[in-house]
């Protein structure tokens, strides 16, 4: 279909490099993700080596600023040596900004990674995927 609406304006494919902030190092840090029109799939694997006081619960770096007001849907897909063992957890791209933000249960409550509970610490590994949409 070649109908304005239906036109595909734009495609991308490219890396970008995440981040929990703050001067952490990592073993890996490796980013890929799709562009088609407004819509990004990014994904990532992000193993720490040493972290210190900030960045613990937010992944940086996202290729593009996420619209407000939108779902921003994330899956993870693994993770191993959280400060937490989670029952559930999963992740959302922040409205407006370059950010990924997590939220788990333990068993006794659901915790997000902006009310300052550690989730990421020294050794932590996650893998996740994002769906979300930019201008």
């Amino acid at each position: 279909d070649t109908a304005a609406a239906n036109a595909l304006d734009d495609y991308e494919e490219g890396t970008w490099t995440p981040n929990v902030g703050g001067n952490a190092t990592y073993n890996s840090q490796a980013g890929k993700y799709i562009k088609v029109g407004n819509m990004v799939t990014a994904k990532c694997t992000l193993s720490i080596n040493a972290i210190n006081s900030s960045g613990k619960n937010i992944i940086y770096g996202l290729p593009f600023t996420s619209t407000s007001g939108a779902a921003h849907v994330g899956a993870v897909g693994y993770y191993s040596g959280l400060s937490v063992s989670p029952t559930w957890i999963g992740c959302y791209g922040d409205a407006n900004n370059t950010t990924v933000t997590f939220i788990w249960n333990t068993g006794n409550s659901s915790q997000s990674g902006n009310n300052g509970q550690n989730l990421f610490q020294n050794s932590a590994r996650i893998d996740i995927s994002l769906t979300y949409q930019t201008t």
